[in-house]
């Protein structure tokens, strides 16, 4: 089989529960179709050797709901392979919230979480995007985010 990448001589952790074993893995438009054997060829190889090879993780607490609006990509989050996050599960968030809530919102954030007022201000602003729910997740998708 020809692959469009193949990450070889890695050890791969998968997640499963069974042991970490050595070996290689290989991707064919986006998605694994090959693990632990990908023998054939590939347009791009990755030598993994002495490295961790697993698939992305999935953090389910995560308070990015304000962070998202500043930080599209969450960027702490791909450094430690987290490729999926669940946001809006904490019972606090940032919406819905009507306009005269917002300042609450942000001292409570600033309190809760240990982010500054400034910081905050300079993601968010004065005048969000959103009061409802569906208003944030579109502000959300406007903004390209990851």
């Amino acid at each position: 089989m020809e692959y469009d990448l193949k990450i070889t001589g890695g050890t791969i952790v998968d997640g499963t529960g069974a042991d970490r074993y050595q070996g290689d893995v290989g991707i064919k438009d986006g998605v694994v179709v090959a693990l632990g054997d990908a023998s054939g060829d590939a347009a791009k190889v990755i030598d993994a050797t002495g490295k961790i090879v697993s698939p992305g993780f999935v953090d389910t607490h995560t308070h990015y709901d304000a962070q998202i609006l500043w930080d599209r990509m969450l960027t702490i989050s791909p450094w430690h392979g987290v490729t999926t996050i669940v946001m809006g599960n904490c019972g606090f968030g940032v919406a819905p919230t009507r306009p005269e809530h917002r300042e609450t919102i942000m001292r409570t954030l600033e309190k809760v979480e240990g982010m500054s007022m400034d910081a905050l201000e300079a993601g968010l602003g004065r005048d969000w995007p959103f009061e409802t729910f569906p208003e944030y997740l579109d502000a959300i998708e406007k903004q390209g985010s990851a």
